[in-house]
């Protein structure tokens, strides 16, 4: 304990020494003005090309470059659809089999470095070239880029997720693209289910009912790409995202920064465009800055250098009231506001279920999941921020129980050791050493491993810790590489099938199905539920569907969040949404408040 405190105080010298070094460059760097949105990430982007995106650093960055046919209203609740490049919410047949989506016209691509060969050059009122003006997005692009996702070459693990065994001939369309070299992929091969009946006509038919099409339709991956873009950089596009969004991609270094400027062409929008006559984006300008510790991050934000924070665990009495859990005196005396909110999102640590040693022991399984004491884990690692995971559904959801008692999220050591014998006994003797997968080597990520490695250590289990990268763990388990896995999952869209997907075989790695988990019953259930609209009948299907996972423990169970952000009351209109993207064009600065606070006044 001596060491870890040595260690921590130590930690916060060199954060300050960070901190000093940042506090000068904010005063003289050009750009980093009171006029700016500051904020910090603290993952690898691993992507910026829609069409790959899976986690939720990359996500957040692309959403505000990139559009799609529809969105969630910024503060509507319950969470309500709105159309964004379609120009209205998607007519369906009776058999719901034939989807219609007609497009705003008027929109186009921006491209900020000015490269795609044709595309109109726009000047900005900086008295340069801000970039240039590509062509309309029509229903074409839309074929293109849902042919991107469905490209075998491209190894998305969107397809499997949005489009597998829905659209009419895209699953063949992909297996003829693995009968071919990625470059010799011919994209004017027809798809009988995507047919642009007119520029501005899209006409999508479906090889079955999919109640969930409209929320993957709002969903970031199903966002248009321009082709032209595509063959001009290739694999590259990663790196030069170019959409119809509030935002465009001013700067990006890897580890460091990445800035955003406001589109040119957005604000000229009649379809975005505030009652108060205002143009969009509020904000013209936002830096992220990189972070891969929190510390320092943290104290940038206590200058008032960050408009907008997280709590680190180490600090949370600092700045929050542990009884009343609100902000303490002190930090409302600096203009600092509290949001907290749960989010719909469960945290986990995935078992490979095609592992020969922990796939084919569910005992072990269910022994390590009642040695894990998810209360004390919350308290440490969360400060309370979360409540103990007990099902793959998080609260907020209509299926979600609070009553639901699940037997192996209990923290019982004796019940644990008597699942331990069970597993052993079919193991055939001792349980080898299990190799945990950490993303990031950041302190966090090594004091939740050892944290880990002590629980598993009270019933004789031991475990191994590999620490990688995002970006390569990421990889890893696309690869089917891991063994035992830490990770999360935050709901794409307001349906309990955004979770029930991840425990479909078919959805297995590089899909979503990160565990490999596969259950006949299971993927019987999930299929006939797939087809049927919100009712009590679904609702049942989904009750039944948890409680086989809660069974067979294909995850090790955690925590569901609860989030607390900080930000100063120079910052207006930030409101909490889970689901919608591009929602910094709605938040807003009071440049003069913020000059004052800084000021001292």
């Amino acid at each position: 304990m001596e060491k870890a405190k040595w260690f921590f105080f130590c930690y916060l010298a060199l954060a300050g020494a960070v901190v000093l070094g940042i506090a000068v460059s904010f005063a003289i760097v050009p750009g980093r003005d009171a006029q700016t949105l500051f904020t910090a990430y603290g993952s690898n982007i691993k992507t910026l090309d829609p069409a790959s995106i899976g986690d939720t650093t990359s996500a957040g960055v692309a959403g505000g470059i990139f559009e799609c046919l529809y969105n969630y209203d910024y503060e509507a609740r319950p969470y309500r659809l709105i159309p964004e490049i379609a120009a209205d919410l998607p007519s369906v047949t009776e058999d719901g089999k034939t989807v219609t989506v007609k497009l705003r016209p008027g929109i186009h691509y921006f491209d900020p470095e000015a490269r795609i060969p044709g595309w109109e050059k726009v000047l900005g009122d900086r008295v340069q070239v801000l970039g240039s003006k590509g062509p309309e997005i029509e229903a074409a692009d839309f074929i293109f880029a849902w042919k991107r996702i469905a490209d075998f070459h491209q190894a998305s693990q969107n397809y499997s997720a949005i489009f597998e065994e829905r659209v009419e001939g895209l699953d063949e369309w992909r297996e003829y693209t693995k009968s071919v070299k990625p470059n010799e992929v011919d994209y004017d091969r027809p798809v009988s289910g995507l047919r642009a009946s007119d520029p501005q006509t899209l006409e999508i038919r479906l090889t079955r009912p999919d109640p969930q099409l409209r929320y993957n339709l709002a969903h970031l991956p199903t966002a248009p790409v321009s082709r032209q873009a595509v063959e001009y950089w290739g694999d590259a596009i990663k790196h030069h995202p170019i959409g119809s969004g509030p935002y465009i991609l001013r700067e990006h270094l890897p580890e460091q920064r990445v800035v955003f400027e406001a589109n040119p062409l957005y604000g000229d929008r009649r379809d975005v465009a505030p009652a108060d006559g205002r143009s969009l984006p509020y904000v013209k300008r936002l830096q992220l800055d990189y972070f891969e510790e929190d510390l320092p991050a943290w104290a940038l934000f206590q200058q008032g250098l960050l408009d907008v924070a997280g709590i680190p665990k180490d600090v949370f009495a600092q700045a929050i009231d542990t009884r009343t859990r609100n902000l303490t005196p002190d930090m409302e005396a600096k203009g600092i506001r509290l949001q907290k909110a749960p989010s719909p999102g469960v945290y986990f640590y995935g078992f490979n279920m095609m592992d020969p040693v922990l796939g084919k022991n569910r005992p072990l399984r269910q022994a390590m999941s009642m040695a894990f004491d998810r209360e004390e884990f919350i308290d440490l690692f969360l400060n309370g921020r979360g409540q103990p995971a007990t099902g793959p559904i998080p609260p907020g959801f209509p299926t979600y129980d609070a009553a639901l008692v699940n037997p192996y999220t209990r923290f019982d050591l004796a019940a644990a050791r008597a699942k331990l014998e069970e597993a052993e006994s079919i193991q055939g003797g001792p349980i080898p050493p299990i190799q945990l997968l950490m993303a990031g080597t950041d302190t966090s990520a090594r004091q939740m491993a050892e944290y880990m490695k002590k629980q598993m250590g009270r019933i004789g289990v031991q475990i191994n810790v590999e620490y990688r990268t995002w970006a390569r763990f990421q990889e890893m388990i696309d690869q089917k590489q891991a063994q035992f896995y830490s990770l999360g999952w935050m709901a794409d869209y307001p349906d309990e099938q955004t979770f029930l997907q991840l425990f479909w075989s078919k959805n297995a790695s590089p899909g979503p199905n990160s565990a490999n988990y596969s259950n006949p019953e299971y993927d019987e259930l999930y299929e006939r539920g797939m087809v049927m609209n919100p009712s009590p009948e679904r609702d049942e299907l989904y009750r039944r569907m948890q409680r086989i996972v809660m069974e067979d423990v294909p995850w090790l169970l955690t925590f569901y969040p609860v989030t607390y952000s900080l930000h100063y009351e120079w910052v207006k209109h930030l409101v909490p949404n889970e689901y919608a993207h591009g929602i910094r064009k709605f938040v807003e600065l009071d440049f003069a408040e913020r000059r004052r606070r800084l000021a001292g006044g």
